[in-house]
């Protein structure tokens, strides 16, 4: 049932991403959809990037083995409030200036080359390190499960990631993450509520009486406050400006779009994943000896619910990496083609070969990963130490100070951004080794995100934006998404009316989901607080 269940969504999400593929007429399709996301594709996207491999099988067993609360009460939470930056702050201001990936904003307002690179190379390292690690563990535990090979695993979710990813660009991984994110929905509404059910709340709560902390936010390990608050602070400045999240809102149709996917987007964010983490702890009451605590979520599957949702529970895991690598794909892609070849190398192309080149780039990272994926060399795990965190200190200063501050200039960037990412790889490394001992409640991140916050003051203090930067700093001040919203819908028949329903549309989407919010937190709390 497992395999059967495994090949049938393998092939669903190929044929999708064939068909997609069709829609893909010019170099906008393939990188923003041509700008006609709909909320529900917004939403979808934005949603299937939450629930990761690394969500179900890493973070669960610690959940499992800790206790629930180490990573849901602040990372989640951390993750919800970094989602609402990403999506309503950077998000809505980037596609106002007409990006249509991230590096673009680093063209557009410094034109510098040094700045273009860096900030490549920052987020090619970054998706690669997050990307082909989940895509190693997740191929391990699914090949082992279904008894497929490893290394056949990851050729044919490279293969079936190419046909939507290399073919149809944006379009196809919007559409097939909008249809990923069901089987994901599954798990955290269906199998994991049922898994916490044969718990039972009871004997959940009960877990703190023979494990010392396990219903507390030091957890089983008594871990200390510091590393709970760089969890916080990590999952809300990754979170804040990872590719992944941002570069969602450039597809969507208008801002109207974005706030209604960001109202919905902000609830499922701890919602996919709390849940998750409350049923690795009932797998704890279930299953208590559990060695290999990254199997937690997967054992769940297989031996606590019926083999129908057992597979879609796997099947869920797969979407996961499936929507992860194929961000992967698609914006390391972007980056390579249109990012370094066109914008920093000045190589424009048209539509026709401009296609081409984003999909040869993509084969070619496709090609790359899948080998780095099948070698599993030790060496690429240090990277997927610093991925998340690697945006946090690199880009998060740099892309605030660019929007906001008047004298921010392209060697603040370049300090900041080799400041950031070099003294935490550093200071991470020396603490890991135990060359140095860092200060309790004090985090790596901490210290190089600070870091990176004051190299950028001080270069910008001592030095001076050129003509270009003060021109693009005074046009970008004055260019609003919502503006142009309200214009675009204002000059349609009937658009005073239309702009009215849009208004209440999102007001009674922000309404509902505070309710619904209330009831879903309320009640866990009621159970379990």
């Amino acid at each position: 049932m497992t395999a059967v269940i495994f090949f049938v969504v393998l092939a669903l999400y190929v044929i999708i991403g064939g068909f997609v593929a069709r829609l893909v007429k010019n170099k906008d399709d393939f990188y923003v959809m041509g700008e006609r996301g709909s909320t529900v594709l917004i939403v979808g996207t934005l949603a299937a990037t939450y629930l990761s491999a690394v969500t179900l099988l890493g973070i669960a067993g610690q959940s499992y083995a800790e206790g629930p609360l180490v990573i849901a009460a602040l990372g989640s939470f951390g993750a919800w409030i970094g989602t609402l930056l990403a999506v309503i702050y950077i998000g809505r201001k980037m596609k106002a200036l007409g990006c249509k990936t991230m590096p673009d904003f680093f063209e557009k307002r410094f034109k510098n080359k040094s700045v273009s690179i860096i900030s490549l190379i920052i987020m090619i390292i970054g998706l690669l390190g997050y990307g082909v690690i989940q895509l190693i563990g997740a191929g391990l535990v699914l090949s082992e499960v279904t008894g497929i090979s490893f290394p056949f695993m990851i050729v044919l979710f490279t293969i079936a990631l190419l046909v939507f990813c290399a073919l149809g660009g944006m379009y196809g991984v919007v559409v097939t993450d909008t249809i990923m994110l069901f089987t994901m929905l599954a798990i955290s509404c269906i199998i994991a509520p049922m898994i916490i059910g044969q718990a039972g709340f009871a004997d959940m709560k009960a877990l703190a009486d023979t494990i010392p902390f396990y219903w507390s936010i030091e957890g089983a390990e008594q871990r200390p406050l510091g590393w709970s608050i760089s969890q916080f602070l990590v999952w809300i400045l990754f979170f804040a400006c990872t590719p992944a999240l941002v570069s969602r809102v450039f597809p969507a149709k208008n801002d109207f779009v974005i706030l209604k996917a960001a109202v919905i987007g902000v609830f499922l964010a701890p919602f996919m994943q709390v849940i998750v983490f409350l049923a690795a702890g009932g797998m704890r009451v279930l299953e208590p000896g559990i060695e290999n605590t990254d199997n937690v979520m997967v054992i769940g599957f297989l031996n606590h619910v019926p083999a129908t949702l057992g597979g879609i529970g796997l099947a869920g895991l797969m979407a996961s990496i499936m929507s992860t690598a194929s961000t992967l794909f698609v914006l390391t892609g972007f980056a390579l083609a249109r990012d370094l070849y066109e914008n920093v190398y000045g190589k424009k192309m048209s539509d026709e070969k401009g296609l081409l080149a984003g999909r040869y780039a993509q084969i070619i990272v496709a090609i790359i990963v899948c080998a780095i994926a099948i070698a599993r060399p030790s060496a690429i795990y240090w990277i997927s130490i610093y991925a998340g965190a690697i945006f946090a200190v690199g880009w998060l200063p740099t892309v605030v100070g660019g929007l906001e501050w008047k004298r921010m200039n392209s060697k603040a960037a370049v300090g900041s951004m080799l400041i950031g990412t070099t003294s935490f790889v550093v200071i991470d490394e020396l603490a890991r080794r135990e060359f140095i001992t860092l200060p309790v409640h004090i985090d790596s991140l901490m210290i190089s995100f600070a870091a990176g916050v004051i190299s950028l003051i001080v270069i910008g203090l001592l030095t001076k934006p050129n003509q270009y930067e003060m021109d693009y700093f005074k046009e970008m001040k004055q260019t609003s998404l919502s503006t142009k919203t309200i214009n675009d819908i204002l000059k349609q028949e009937n658009g005073a009316a239309k702009l009215k329903k849009e208004y209440k549309q999102t007001m009674v989407i922000s309404i509902s989901f505070i309710g619904v919010a209330a009831v879903v937190w309320g009640y866990f709390l009621m159970m379990l607080g």
